[in-house]
């Protein structure tokens, strides 16, 4: 059974998320690495791209192409949108064949039931033949490196696109985990909040990220300037203004504050025996926040804990993924059961043991 199972399906890892969807096949590595976009006739329904394609597209579709971001804060927000993305990256990684999948998936620590049951049904709806949901911290974690024989505690935080996920991992398995809005996106938000308060002015999403990108600066010596071009409130014409390194830090400070908080918090709520673990062990940071110029020193200064940045940090929680998918006995302990309520109050992870 096992034979004719792995001639007729595909083993991937994926990470589904809100900026990027990232595909890891074994003994292939990271096959596939795309902006979450994709583009459908607006009548038709017909996936016109997906991908950096798609991503194009984004803010000047044509008028009878609608761009979707489907996955928003880690989560679907377009179930159809998500269904149809996920077959074209899979069709494309398998070559345009209709070969079934056995996937494994990333999901935030915080999701519910449903949320999670959507996940699943996207990517059955996708034809993959198995789907595997397991916590993103988790991932992220393997993903950077650590060992699953390390008995001690690690706390890992996780900054994507939509979320950022706080998790402490012992043993191979979750310890604590769950996930914050603060992340990638809010810190766009926030640069297009400061821009439209201070200079009266509509910054594109588009815009917004490419700022974050140039001038992203958490440390206090940010230096650097670059013009940009948005829409004047007022009048409704174009306007530049040439913005700074010191106001994206201002900007940015009350997203990168939270997560400081969420990682405290963890610490905090967790045993004396897993806080001496992390004294000793420190935080593995992993995830596209940092490449925010100095988030792991202000993690380290504020936390007073070892930051390890993880070698390959973006594509940490696909990494993750594609070990377990190498170790089903390790996969099927980790993976997230469909047939019990997965948060409690205490917002415990229950594992399929």
């Amino acid at each position: 059974m096992n034979i004719l199972s792995s001639i007729f399906t595909d083993d991937l890892a994926i990470d589904l998320g809100t900026v990027n969807t990232l595909i890891f096949a074994p003994e292939r590595g990271v096959v596939l690495d795309e902006p979450s976009v994709v583009a459908i006739h607006k009548y038709t329904g017909e996936v016109l791209d997906v991908g950096a394609g798609a991503y194009k597209m984004l803010g000047r579709e044509p008028k009878d192409v609608e761009v979707f971001r489907p996955v928003r804060g880690g989560n679907i927000e377009n179930f159809d949108a998500v269904e149809k993305m996920l077959k074209a990256f899979i069709a494309r990684v398998n070559g345009g064949s209709h070969r079934r999948s056995h996937v494994v998936i990333g999901v935030p620590g915080s999701s519910t039931t449903l949320e999670q049951r959507s996940v699943r049904d996207a990517a059955r709806d996708a034809k993959a033949a198995r789907v595997d949901l397991v916590d993103e911290g988790l991932c992220a974690a393997l993903g950077a490196g650590l060992s699953y024989e390390d008995e001690r505690a690690h706390l890992v935080v996780d900054i994507g696109g939509g979320t950022t996920n706080v998790a402490i991992i012992a043993n191979g398995a979750v310890v604590s985990s769950y996930s914050l809005t603060a992340a990638g996106n809010a810190m766009d938000q926030a640069i297009c909040d400061y821009v439209r308060s201070k200079y009266e002015m509509q910054l594109g999403e588009r815009t917004a990220e490419n700022v974050k990108k140039e001038l992203s600066a958490v440390a206090r010596d940010g230096s650097g300037r670059m013009e940009i071009v948005g829409k004047q409130l007022t009048d409704g014409l174009a306007k530049a203004v040439e913005i700074t390194a010191d106001e994206v830090r201002e900007a940015l400070e009350p997203v990168v504050s939270d997560i400081v908080a969420g990682a405290r918090r963890a610490i905090e709520e967790s045993k004396p025996d897993v806080t001496a673990d992390i004294y000793q062990t420190g935080l593995i940071l992993t995830g596209g926040g940092t490449l925010l110029d100095g988030m792991a020193a202000r993690l380290q200064k504020e936390l007073r804990l070892h930051v390890a940045v993880a070698d390959d940090p973006l594509a940490a929680v696909a990494l993750g993924a594609g070990r377990l998918l190498s170790d089903k006995a390790r996969l099927q302990r980790a993976a997230i059961r469909e047939d019990v309520p997965v948060w409690q109050s205490e917002q415990q992870l229950v594992v399929n043991w």
